[in-house]
C-alpha cells in the first residue's frame, strides 16, 4: 500500500510538472483533522481552508491592518448591533458560481446551524440573524454589540470563510467537498501524505506567486529535516526539533530564520467535570507542581520561554497580559493535595494525555518531564496516555480526558481569543466542559462586557480579572510560548518565506527560481 501511495504521489507530481511549472513543495509534520468549516478547530486544517477561500475581512500580511476581503466596504450602526457589508462585484467561486450577498448569508447561516462538536463556530455565535438587502449588500444583526466583530469576520477564522452553495453539502460537514474563491483551488488531499493546490485563475485578488503547490506531510521532525537537507522539499514549516533547528542553522545549504515574537501558547487543560480533577484543589496543586523550567531546558534546549498566563506578552495587538500563575512550589502542592484528601498512603491517580505528532516530535519528552515533575510528590501517580490527533480531538470534545496538552495559535489578534474559547465560546469542543462550572456565568458576563466595550483600557481591566480568576478555577495551566514554531527553513533558491504573529505561512507569496 505504501508503494502504491508513493507511485501515486510521483504520478501526481509528474502531472503537475507536465502543465508547465515545477510545483513549490512545502514540508510539514502537521495533519488535517477535517476540512470542514463548521467542524474543525486546528491550525493546519484552517491553514488549508484559508489558502483556498476568503472571508468578508482579511489582514494585510505585512502590516496586520484589518481590511476588506470579499467585502469592499462596510458600515456599522450607531448602537453597534448591525454591520452592513458591501460585497465586491465580480467575485466567483472555482465552480463558476457568483460570490455574492446570498452566498455570504448561506455560508454563515450554515455554519451556525451545523455547529460541529469539534469546530470553532462559537467564535461567531454573536450573530443573531442575517438579511440580504440586494445581490451585493448583506446586513448582519448581532445578539449584542461586539467591539471585535470585524476580527471575527476575518479570514483567519474558518467559520467566517465563504464558499459555494452549489458545491458544498447544505446539511453535512464539508469534509473537503467545497469550492472557494481562491487564491488556490484545493486539488487533492490524501490523509497523511499530501495536500495539493493549483492557483485559481479567477481569483479577485493578487495572483499567487506559485501556480502549483504541494504540502507534503512527514511522519516526524527527523523526516522533515532529512527532506529539506535532501532537497525533496523547497521549504519546511512546523515542526522541527530543537536539535534539528540548531543543525539546519549551521547548514550552509539551507536558510533558517526565526520570526519572533510568538503569540502561540502551550498549556495543560482539565475537564472540570471529570474526577479526580473536578476538585479545584487538585487542579491548583498541579499548577504549583509543574516544572516549566525543566520543560524549557530539557526538552527545548532553551529555545522556548516559560509563561504564567494565557494571554501572549505581545502588546500590541494583545493587551492585559499579567503573569498570574504561581512559580513552582512543591510544599504548597502537597498542602493542597492533603486538603483534597490525597497523601502518600492515598495517592492521586491521574492520566496525562498527549498526541505524538501534531505539535512535532517533542511531545513524548514533554509528557515525561511533566509527569516526572508531578510524581516528585509521593501523593501523585501519573499514567501517560497517547492518541493520534484525529482520535485525540474526538475524545477531547466528547469529554474523555481528565488532564491533557494542547497548543493555541491565535484565531484573531485580540486578547479575548486567549481567554474565551475554553471558558465561554467552545468549552465542550475544547474539552474543558467549563460550561458546567459554577463560575461559568461570571466568566460569560465579564467577557460579554469586555467584548462590547470599545475602550481598550477598560477591556484590559476585565481581561486581567479573567486571568486572576483562572488561577483559582484552573481550567488551564499555561506552560511555554511556542517560539519553536516561529521558524522556517528553505533552500537558497526560494523566496518570500516569512511568518507574522498570525503564525500561519502564506503559501501564495512564496516562489522559487
Amino acid at each position: 500500500m505504501r508503494k502504491l501511495l508513493g507511485v501515486l504521489f510521483v504520478v501526481g507530481l509528474f502531472a503537475l510538472v507536465a502543465v508547465g511549472q515545477e510545483p513549490l513543495i512545502m514540508g510539514t509534520t502537521d495533519r488535517v483533522t477535517q476540512l470542514a468549516f463548521a467542524n474543525s478547530y486546528d491550525h493546519y486544517s484552517w491553514h488549508v481552508l484559508r489558502a483556498t477561500t476568503d472571508a468578508l475581512m482579511k489582514l494585510d500580511p505585512d502590516t496586520l491592518e484589518l481590511k476588506g476581503g470579499i467585502a469592499e466596504s462596510w458600515d456599522v450602526s450607531a448602537d453597534g448591533m448591525v454591520y452592513t457589508f458591501h460585497i465586491r462585484p465580480g467575485i466567483t467561486f472555482w465552480d463558476g458560481e457568483k460570490c455574492d450577498a446570498h452566498a455570504v448569508k448561506w455560508c454563515l447561516d450554515r455554519n451556525l446551524r451545523l455547529d460541529g462538536p469539534e469546530g470553532g463556530v462559537g467564535l461567531i455565535k454573536v450573530i443573531d440573524h442575517i438579511v440580504v438587502i440586494d445581490d451585493l449588500t448583506v446586513k448582519i444583526y448581532l445578539t449584542m454589540p461586539d467591539a471585535i466583530f470585524l476580527l471575527r469576520m476575518e479570514e483567519s477564522l474558518a467559520p467566517a470563510l465563504i464558499y459555494s452553495p452549489k458545491s458544498t453539502p447544505e446539511n453535512d460537514f464539508a469534509n473537503g467537498v467545497y469550492a472557494g474563491t481562491g487564491p488556490y483551488k484545493l486539488i487533492e488531499h490524501v490523509p497523511d501524505q499530501y495536500v495539493k493546490y493549483e492557483a485559481y485563475d479567477g481569483y479577485y485578488g493578487e495572483a499567487p506567486k506559485s501556480k502549483l503547490v504541494i504540502e507534503k506531510l512527514y511522519s516526524d521532525a527527523a523526516a522533515l529535516r532529512a527532506a529539506i537537507e535532501a532537497g525533496d522539499v523547497d521549504f519546511v514549516f512546523r515542526t522541527l526539533s530543537p536539535q534539528d533547528i540548531r543543525d539546519l542553522d549551521a547548514n550552509p545549504n539551507v536558510v533558517l530564520k526565526f520570526f519572533p515574537p510568538s503569540p502561540g501558547v502551550r498549556y495543560l487543560l482539565f475537564n472540570v467535570t471529570q474526577p479526580p480533577v473536578d476538585d479545584p484543589l487538585v487542579r491548583q496543586a498541579i499548577s504549583y507542581a509543574v516544572d516549566r523550567a525543566a520543560i524549557c531546558s530539557q526538552v527545548f534546549e532553551g529555545m522556548v520561554d516559560p509563561i504564567y498566563t494565557m494571554v501572549p506578552m505581545v502588546d500590541p495587538p494583545f493587551f492585559g497580559a499579567i503573569p498570574v500563575f504561581p512559580e513552582r512550589d512543591l510544599e504548597k502542592a502537597v498542602e493542597l493535595l492533603a486538603k483534597a484528601g490525597y497523601t502518600k498512603d492515598n495517592p492521586l491517580d491521574l492520566n496525562l494525555w498527549y498526541t505524538p505528532k501534531h505539535y512535532g516530535t517533542t511531545e513524548a519528552d514533554v509528557a515525561t518531564v511533566v509527569a516526572g515533575s508531578l510524581e516528585e510528590i509521593a501523593a501523585i501517580n501519573i499514567t501517560i496516555q497517547v492518541l493520534e490527533w484525529g482520535a485525540y480531538v474526538e475524545r477531547m470534545s466528547s469529554g474523555g480526558f481528565d488532564m491533557f496538552f494542547l497548543g493555541w495559535h491565535p484565531d484573531y489578534l485580540e486578547s479575548s481569543n486567549f481567554l474565551a474559547p475554553w471558558t465561554t465560546e467552545s468549552p465542550e469542543g475544547m474539552g474543558t466542559y467549563f460550561n458546567n462550572h459554577p463560575n461559568y456565568e461570571a466568566y460569560k458576563h465579564i467577557l460579554e462586557v469586555a467584548t462590547t466595550t470599545a475602550d481598550p483600557a477598560k477591556r484590559t481591566k476585565l481581561y486581567k480579572a479573567i486571568q486572576i480568576l483562572s488561577v483559582q478555577d484552573v481550567m488551564w495551566i499555561p506552560l511555554w510560548a511556542m517560539t519553536d514554531e516561529m521558524v522556517m527553513a528553505w533552500l537558497p533558491n526560494v523566496h518570500g518565506c516569512t511568518l507574522n504573529i498570525t503564525m500561519d505561512v502564506h503559501i501564495d507569496r512564496i516562489w522559487k527560481d
